[in-house]
């Protein structure tokens, strides 16, 4: 065992130690199955080869909301049409990340930069955003980089936060309410899509309007987004606590 921990070949796997010992100096002090043995009886089977920290390249930064209006996400997903294989409308949405509640929600033709900035701005000017109070995340998907999208965000005054490359859950809100909006039980998305725009737009109305007001989050314990959104959940978890302190 001690041959094998000497500097020439103690960098080396066992495998790589012991074929270079029997190849370049004729040593063979026992089998390789042996050697691996001996080794692991000892707790010494580990990698040998030197090895750099592990280190994060990309380091997401993170923002805490503590209220409504400060921290925003938005995605855009598809709408199947129901005359055309292959072609779909696009739903741009916007999440307020403290109360889950959905700030916007449109239907557009195309997933571009053109409809991404008319969307943002109208979000913006429906909740009177300002200067330096809001911090919006999205993926790296093109209309959410553009230029004209970035340029509206500067001119705003509005923080731009975006995923890490390559990674796929670094938009979380944005991707859990997608998939309830497809497949919540109790507001169906229609699977045969939608003959229009109108249509798709209407059902998208009015399945964020039972999100918001009738959707009760787990992730917000158990209130309605709408509810958390305008501060009406401390009320209702008092109610709650008194209603079973009664019962029991």
């Amino acid at each position: 065992m001690e041959r094998f921990c000497r500097e020439d070949v103690s960098d080396l796997s066992l495998s790589q130690a012991f074929y270079k010992l029997l190849d370049e100096k004729q040593e063979y002090h026992c089998s390789l199955s042996t050697l691996y043995r001996i080794f692991a009886t000892k707790g010494l089977n580990k990698k040998r080869a030197p090895t750099r920290d592990a280190r994060c390249r990309y380091r997401p930064t993170s923002y805490q909301a503590t209220g409504p209006n400060q921290v925003w996400t938005w995605d855009i997903t598809y709408f199947r049409t129901s005359r055309y294989t292959g072609r779909f409308y696009y739903a741009y949405v916007i999440i307020d990340v403290y109360s889950r509640f959905i700030i916007s929600a449109q239907v557009y033709e195309a997933d571009n930069a053109e409809y991404a900035k008319a969307f943002l701005s109208e979000a913006f000017k429906s909740q009177g955003v300002r200067p330096g109070t809001l911090v919006v995340h999205s993926d790296n998907g093109a209309s959410m980089k553009a230029a004209s999208t970035q340029a509206l965000l500067k001119d705003c005054g509005v923080q731009f936060s975006h995923s890490r490359p390559r990674v796929s859950n670094d938009n979380p809100y944005s991707e859990s309410f997608f998939r309830t909006l497809k497949y919540s039980g109790d507001y169906l998305y229609p699977t045969y899509g939608f003959e229009s725009l109108e249509e798709a737009q209407k059902w998208l109305t009015g399945f964020v309007t039972h999100y918001n007001e009738e959707h009760r989050h787990s992730g917000i314990r158990m209130v309605t987004p709408g509810s958390r959104f305008r501060r009406e959940d401390k009320d209702i978890l008092l109610r709650r606590e008194s209603v079973i302190k009664r019962a029991q």
